[in-house]
Parts: structure tokens; sequence; C-alpha cells
């Protein structure tokens, strides 16, 4: 039991500082909190015409989980990065506006393909997180 012990805390230590790990642990708390937020902001009512008020949302709801997002892969993922704020919050908008022009061209493709609308959404999803991970870890948190 307690070589289960010592190897439970091995593997965890190992992992607790690797960059790939802290991005998938911290993506799904950006995802659940994004969840959150969306539902609480579509919610707020502030017009008549449904269809902008949900498009008035989806843009807030965006720009505050890149605002958020930014701050936990700064403060938890990239750790110990020094830099410029202004300079990386630049940055990290324009990595996500890249992968948003990704996503619609990867999806876009997809779908031509004649994949499933949900499936086509999940690889476009997937490319993004590892075009994310890479743009950041080269272009935004660079030592």
């Amino acid at each position: 039991m307690k070589n289960l012990k010592v190897r439970l805390i091995t593997f965890l230590k190992a992992y607790i500082h690797n960059k790939k790990f802290l991005y998938i642990i911290n993506g799904s708390i950006i995802f659940g909190i994004n969840l959150i937020l969306a539902y609480l902001i579509f919610k707020i009512p502030f017009s008549k015409n449904s269809q902008i008020q949900n498009n008035v949302a989806n843009i807030v709801t965006t720009e505050l989980m890149v605002i958020i997002s930014f701050f936990i892969h700064d403060n938890f993922t990239w750790k110990g990065n020094t830099g410029s704020f202004f300079y990386k919050i630049f940055r990290y908008h324009t990595i996500m506006a890249g992968s948003l022009i990704l996503r619609f061209i990867a999806f876009y493709i997809f779908d031509t393909l004649g994949l499933h609308f949900l499936v086509s959404t999940v690889l476009s999803i997937a490319i993004i997180i590892v075009f994310n991970y890479f743009g950041f870890d080269k272009y935004v948190f660079d030592k």
C-alpha cells in the first residue's frame, strides 16, 4: 500500500508541473466557467429582439471568457512567465482571433465533406485546442 501511495505522489508531482496537463485541466475549468457565464449573460434582458439579444450576449460572453482564460493560463498554466501585461493580452487576443478563423474554416471543410454537424464541431474544436496550446506557448507566454 505504501508503494502505491509513493507511486501516486510521484505521478501527481510529474503532472502538476506539466504545461500540457495544466492546459487540459485549466481548459476544462474555463469551459465550465464559460457555460455558467453564458447562461447568466443570455438571461439578462436588454433587447426585445431575441436575435440581437443572443448575438450581443454571445459577443459579451466570448470577450469575458477570453479575458478570464488569459488570467487563468497566465497564472496557472504558464505560471512564472514574465513580460508586459499589454504585450501578452494583445498576443493572446491575436491567437484567439486566429483560432476562431481556423475553427470556421475547419468546420466548413468538415461540413463540406458531409460530416455530421456535431462531428464537424468537435473536430474543429479539437484543432483549435491544439492551435491555441502552441500559439500560447510559443507566441503569448514565451519567456
